[in-house]
């Protein structure tokens, strides 16, 4: 126990984050060949709908330009994500998923959901960061 609340969240946070990034890593790897990292790029691209400059890509992943360049050029390599010289600057290029890069990431997001609900019901830490309704799914509409 620490000296402030604020602290004790704070840990208990780090604490759960940590524990669903484990998992995340472990089960995005086994069963979609993919890391935490390239499933939150996948996330920012299909938010985007469309194309996206490569920086703003990496703004919005929290991720370092160079990590995001590196695994977008997997994802290219892979058939997930294309490019192309950015319209207004030739220095750089925008991105987006291919429908294969979209259906991974439809399939690794039904993973996720799962891995989070089962860790939520697992994990008293988690199930406080993440809220309680994460642990069981919504009852359906009569």
């Amino acid at each position: 126990m620490t000296e402030t609340a604020l602290t004790d969240r704070w840990v208990a946070v780090t604490r759960a984050c940590a524990q669903i990034n484990q998992a995340a890593e472990r089960v995005l790897a086994e069963r979609h060949g993919l890391c935490a990292s390239a499933f939150e790029i996948m996330d920012v691209m299909v938010r985007a709908d469309d194309w996206i400059r490569a920086g703003e890509l990496s703004s919005r992943a929290s991720r370092s330009q160079p990590q995001v360049s590196r695994l977008l050029a997997q994802m290219i390599t892979a058939g997930y994500a294309e490019r192309r010289p950015c319209a207004t600057d030739r220095r750089g290029f925008d991105a987006r998923l291919t429908p294969a890069g979209r259906e991974l990431f439809s399939r690794s997001s039904a993973t996720m959901e799962t891995v989070l609900r089962e860790l939520a019901e697992s994990s008293a830490e988690v199930r406080d960061v993440m809220g309680r309704s994460a642990a069981r799914p919504a009852a359906p509409a009569p």
